[in-house]
């Protein structure tokens, strides 16, 4: 097994939900909504969290984390099949 670094934001590691590939490198994940969640309870507003995550969320770096909404309404995806695979 191969160790990678990866670039982190301190104080945002219980919003990291896996890794992702941007640009051929594997970069952290975190789920936008939860970082936003991170930051209104920090004292935050609304606006003030969702224009930070966005502004990290455009930031282009060599190592660069991506930021994911995530949105687990399975309506949204589609319908299953019968063999149980969801159809996007």
């Amino acid at each position: 097994m191969q160790d990678i670094e990866v670039v982190a934001i301190q104080g945002l590691d219980s919003a990291i939900i896996g890794t992702a590939i941007r640009d051929g490198q594997e970069v952290l994940a975190y789920d936008f909504e939860k970082t936003v969640e991170i930051l209104l309870d920090r004292g935050s507003s609304m606006e003030e969290a969702e224009e930070y995550v966005t502004d990290l969320a455009q930031r282009q770096f060599v190592g660069a984390p991506v930021f994911i909404y995530v949105d687990n309404d399975q309506d949204s995806y589609g319908f299953s099949t019968e063999d149980e695979r969801t159809v996007h």
